[in-house]
C-alpha cells in the first residue's frame, strides 16, 4: 500500500503586530458616569433668584432629603419671621420648595427642594403613610413575628424573616422593617431578648447567639439549665477520665437544685 501522505497543518494565523497602525488613535481611559442619584442645584435657577431668595433656597437645597426646619432657616440666615415666611412661601409658589410633615415633631414646618424625597428618619418609613403610623400594617406584622417565635420557640431576627417570606414570598417585608418590629415587641414585653443555650428550645439556634422568644416562655425544663451545654472541657469529659461527672462540681450543685 502506497504511504498515507500527512495532512497539511493548517496555516498559521498572523500574529498581531505589537506596534499600533500610524493612524490609530490611543483608546481614552474610561471616564466614570457622574453619580445621577443625587440631584444638583441648578445655577440657571439661582442666577434667576433675587439675593435672599437664592441664600434660603441654597440652604434648604444643601439639606437634601433632611429638609429643614423654618426656625433653623431663619437662625442661620439671621432673618426676621416675617421675610423667612415670605421668601419661603414665594419659593414654593415657584415649585422650587415644599412643605413636608416630620413625624417626630408635627409642629414643626419643615421644608425641602422639590429635587428631594423625605428621608425614612422623616416620614417614618415604611409603617407610616401622610405623617401617620399605620397600626394596622404593623398589628399585622407583629402577629407574624409571634407567630414565627411561637412556632419555632426561639429564633433570631433571620429566622423570623425567613420564616415570614417562606410562608408569604410576596410579604416583601425587609429584613430590618422585621428587627425594627421585634424590638418594639421586646419593649411592649410580648417577646424577651435572650441568648441561645443551645439546649431545648435553643436547638436550632447556635449557642452564645442573641435571640428572641415569647415572654415569659418557660425556661425549657431541668434539662436546659444542665451546665454541660454550656461547658468548655465538654469533649475531654467522660464518666473515667480526668475530668468526669462525678468529679464536676457545677454538675453537683445542678443535681442539688430544687426544679
Amino acid at each position: 500500500m502506497p504511504p498515507r501522505k500527512r495532512p497539511a497543518p493548517p496555516p498559521e494565523e498572523p500574529r498581531p503586530s505589537s506596534k499600533p497602525a500610524p493612524d490609530a488613535k490611543p483608546s481614552e481611559p474610561t471616564k466614570s458616569a457622574p453619580d445621577s442619584a443625587t440631584p444638583t442645584i441648578s445655577a440657571a435657577v439661582l442666577a434667576k433668584l433675587p439675593n435672599m431668595e437664592r441664600q434660603v433656597y441654597t440652604l434648604i437645597f444643601e439639606a437634601g432629603s433632611k429638609g429643614m426646619w423654618m426656625l433653623d432657616v431663619r437662625k442661620q440666615l439671621t432673618i426676621s419671621p416675617n421675610v423667612a415666611t415670605k421668601v419661603v412661601r414665594t419659593l414654593v409658589g415657584h415649585g422650587l420648595l415644599k412643605e413636608v410633615s416630620d413625624v417626630r415633631h408635627r409642629s414643626r414646618k419643615i421644608f425641602m427642594a422639590t429635587d428631594f424625597q423625605p428621608s425614612d428618619e422623616i416620614t417614618g418609613g415604611t409603617w407610616y403613610h401622610d405623617g401617620r403610623l399605620d397600626t394596622d400594617a404593623v398589628s399585622a406584622v407583629r402577629r407574624r413575628c409571634q407567630a414565627q417565635v411561637e412556632k419555632l420557640g426561639a429564633a433570631t431576627v433571620q429566622m423570623i424573616h425567613h420564616g415570614i417570606l417562606r410562608d408569604d414570598p410576596k410579604a416583601g417585608y425587609t429584613i430590618d422593617k422585621v428587627r425594627d418590629i421585634v424590638k418594639t415587641m421586646v419593649l411592649d414585653k410580648v417577646l424577651e431578648e435572650v441568648k441561645s443555650t443551645g439546649e431545648g428550645d435553643f436547638a436550632a439556634v447556635r449557642s452564645g447567639t442573641i435571640c428572641y422568644r415569647m415572654a415569659g416562655a418557660a425556661q425549657g425544663g431541668m434539662m436546659e439549665g444542665i451546665p454541660c451545654g454550656v461547658c468548655p472541657r465538654i469533649d475531654e469529659c467522660s464518666p473515667d477520665g480526668v475530668i468526669s461527672p462525678s468529679t464536676c462540681v457545677y454538675y453537683k450543685k445542678w443535681l442539688e437544685m430544687d426544679f
